[in-house]
């Protein structure tokens, strides 16, 4: 005799709808969660590696006061401010 089967749970991948806001020098950094992006940001980044689309997303979501203070950042704080933005929007990078 068999057990009666499980049923199967389809696990869907959280998505966080909400922007992720960050002050550089007293200006508001507004960038889209990387796990809502609108189709058009899609469709633009598509077919870029990893390092070109995350810039083109840069420089097509923020106003130019906020990519000139971006531009401006010290290194070690820009990468803190991905790394927020990444774990704001969800993304885990996973165990190698």
């Amino acid at each position: 005799m068999t057990s009666p089967k499980a049923p199967i749970a389809i696990t869907t991948p959280m998505k966080v709808k909400d922007n992720f806001h960050y002050q550089v020098d007293g200006i508001d950094i507004e960038l889209p969660s990387l796990t809502y992006l609108k189709p058009g940001l899609v469709r633009r980044i598509r077919r870029l590696g990893d390092v070109d689309a995350m810039y083109t997303l840069l420089e097509l979501a923020v106003s130019p006061e906020a990519l000139a203070a971006l531009d401006d950042m010290d290194p070690d704080a820009y990468h803190e401010m991905l790394e927020a933005w990444r774990a704001h929007s969800g993304i885990s990078l996973g165990e190698s």
